[in-house]
């Protein structure tokens, strides 16, 4: 915004200004007539619906739902048909198939051929896969001098760049987990942060230290074995040359950051908090060598459109979306069924979708089960950035749910619990970071009907969990679709062969599901869309 008012205009276009600013004053100010959710399709969202979908789901038949297995295959025909019973249509391709198919390009490490070799103040030390990870999608060596970078971000739009001063070309990068004070995260581009803004600076590789959530991870005693069996897959749409990186286990990075006189312990406490970091190089070198075996495959999204009743408005759309995927079995044949992760959202969705098809709201109703997301969030990145199944802004909501299922009974002091929401309380992400009518309009549906116990505490943009980021909402709210997650919390069973139907408090999940279609219904029949900001 600007100071200055061109004196010849400035009276009209104050006189403007003013008129605007005192109607979305109003609007706010106002109370809105919000649609009354109806009684007979709130009543349709139950419990015995909902262990019916996610007994299903979560059975050992479909061997976790990996998204490269058969059992997604069988999980995605399930879902599709029940959509066709409730009358929604297939919302892809040109034969309005239920199906939106994705293709992929999947990688293994060679094990014994994927090393990391680290001079520090002239000692040198090789490290095997399993002291590091790597994201990459393509095998190459890198080889170089070290230079810490900090956040690793370069926006010149928000005026913060890491590598002001340095010089890395044909060097190895380091990169710390999160992002500085006074830089919008959700506002980056992918150009602007981690590899790419590393390859545009002319480094030979990346090497990142892990964020906290994920330190803690890496540091269970099974994760070295967990982490040999995991492919990792990107969207063949979306393959490009890329530069080698990986990402350390908290024991190499302590050893990286030894040079520097910290350790990642001390680095985390800054980052977490959003703190200032000094770019500056560090006393070795690095050689990365990646040597990955590759494969296309295919998978799919599940995609269905329900027409709304207005003539006008149904050319715009609530969407709400799970990620039906789960978990790759074991070497040791244990499956992993994600009852909770999220088996307990994808049958929330299903049952507020036969919700909605009992009486259809004014706007029309996009339902998205999301493949790949425990990938990569790949499924929504798909629909959102390459191949879109309705025009983005089109959409305006999506309504997401990532485990709703389990709670905290009163008395545990399980310490793996100790962020598990209780029976009355759910957490809600992103609610108010694109539109704060969405957010006065989640808060008044919530008093009125199922009075849970809002946690807004990972709403926080700088909560070292970074929740915002991790599921499939995120791919729309890049795009400034506004979104609310819906998320009860992770748990000693999250990610674990123990993450099972009958640890589900059946009673919760119907609440919070019926809070979402209740939610909903009243963005579906607004007369107007959420207004942003």
């Amino acid at each position: 915004m600007t100071n200055r008012i061109n004196t010849r205009t400035g009276g009209a276009l104050a006189l403007l200004l003013v008129a605007v600013l005192g109607a979305v004053a109003l609007l706010y100010a106002r109370p809105v007539a919000l649609a009354t959710p109806p009684a007979e399709s709130v009543r349709s969202i139950n419990q015995t619906e909902l262990r019916m979908h996610l007994e299903f789901l979560a059975s050992s038949e479909l061997g976790g739902r990996y998204t490269l297995s058969p059992g997604i295959n069988i999980a995605a025909r399930y879902l599709a048909s029940r959509l066709a019973s409730y009358g929604f249509r297939g919302a892809a391709g040109a034969d309005n198939s239920f199906m939106q198919r994705i293709q992929l390009v999947a990688t293994h490490p060679v094990p014994a051929k994927t090393t990391l070799a680290l001079k520090l103040k002239g000692q040198e030390k090789n490290y095997s896969y399993g002291d590091f990870v790597t994201n990459a999608t393509a095998s190459g060596t890198a080889t170089g001098s070290l230079v810490f970078v900090g956040y690793g971000i370069s926006s010149a739009a928000q005026k913060y760049d890491d590598y002001r001063g340095l010089d890395v070309k044909n060097k190895i990068v380091v990169v710390a987990p999160g992002t500085p004070k006074g830089v919008d995260s959700s506002r980056l581009s992918e150009a602007e942060e981690e590899e790419e803004a590393a390859r545009a600076h002319g480094a030979a590789g990346v090497l990142f230290l892990p964020p906290s959530y994920r330190a803690v991870d890496m540091r269970k005693p099974d994760y070295k074995e967990r982490i040999m069996n995991r492919d990792r897959v990107r969207l063949a749409a979306k393959a490009h040359a890329e530069i080698p990186m990986m990402t350390l286990t908290p024991p190499v990075a302590d050893a990286l950051l030894a040079p520097l006189g910290t350790t990642l312990d001390q680095l985390l406490k800054t980052t977490d908090a959003g703190g200032p970091l000094e770019s500056k190089p560090i006393d070795g070198t690095a050689q990365l060598t990646l040597s990955l075996e590759a494969a296309e495959a295919v998978t799919q999204n599940v995609v269905g459109i329900l027409e709304g009743t207005d003539p006008k408005l149904k050319s715009e759309y609530l969407a709400i979306s799970a990620h039906y995927d789960h978990l790759k079995t074991d070497v040791r044949g244990e499956i992993y069924p994600g009852a909770d992760d999220d088996g307990s959202g994808t049958a929330a969705v299903l049952n507020i979708a036969r919700a909605f098809s009992l009486q259809r709201p004014a706007r029309s109703v996009l339902v998205i089960f999301h493949t790949g997301e425990e990938l990569g969030l790949l499924g929504s990145e798909y629909n959102a950035d390459i191949a879109p199944v309705v025009p983005l802004d089109r959409i305006v909501a999506n309504l997401n749910i990532d485990m709703i299922g389990r709670s905290r009974p009163a008395g545990d002091t399980d310490a793996s619990n100790s962020e598990l929401s209780d029976a009355n309380s759910i957490y809600l992400i992103g609610a108010d970071r694109i539109s704060r009518e969405l957010h006065k309009l989640s808060e008044q549906t919530n008093a009125e009907y199922e009075k849970l116990r809002i946690d807004y505490r990972y709403n926080d943009p700088n909560h070292p969990d970074l929740y915002y980021f991790r599921s499939d909402h995120w791919n729309y709210a890049k795009h400034d679709i506004p979104i609310i997650f819906y998320f009860d919390g992770v748990h000693a069973d999250y990610h674990k062969p123990t993450d099972t139907v009958e640890k589900i408090d059946f009673e919760k999940m119907t609440r919070v599901s019926r809070l979402v279609f209740e939610t909903g219904w009243r963005i579906a029949n607004l007369d107007h869309r959420l207004m942003k900001g």
